[in-house]
């Protein structure tokens, strides 16, 4: 069985097999290709983050974040139960020490830090480690809309 994947850097559509072993690649401009995994959050780049945002087909939540982060740590089990109680927003992550552009691009002075991207612009900003009660909370407006 095969998919339709649009490249996160080119937009290029790719025409891939779910059952493959090795990582894909598009086949416009050689650049991975992201296959999202059932509620699994996303991992960013800094090469590809500007156009998967604006190409997203829902809101976008991005969580800012790093491995020596122990409130990052605390936060990574609540986004995984919110990815798997949802389906209306895509969960992404970005390690701000791997991705320093797209950090100092969005201003992150602390992490956790979490953006919801809609349509490609910033709609809400929130920081901290929370609760799934808490995260749901801020997210509300986003979960019911869509």
């Amino acid at each position: 069985m095969s998919m339709i994947v649009k490249c996160p850097a080119c937009g290029a559509s790719n025409r891939v097999n779910e059952d493959i072993s090795r990582k894909p690649l598009c086949g416009k401009c050689n650049n991975p290709l992201i296959l999202q995994q059932a509620n699994a959050p996303i991992l960013l780049t800094d090469a590809i983050f500007d156009n998967y945002i604006r190409q997203a087909n829902k809101p976008v939540l991005v969580d800012f974040w790093a491995n020596w982060c122990s409130p990052c740590r605390v936060l990574a089990p609540v986004l995984e139960s919110f990815s798997k109680s949802q389906r209306s927003i895509i969960i992404a992550k970005v390690d701000t020490d791997r991705n320093q552009l797209t950090a100092s691009k969005f201003q992150i002075m602390s992490i956790p830090t979490m953006i919801l991207f809609h349509k490609g612009e910033e709609v809400k900003r929130f920081s901290g480690a929370m609760t799934l009660q808490a995260l749901e909370a801020h997210l509300t407006p986003w979960i019911a809309v869509n």
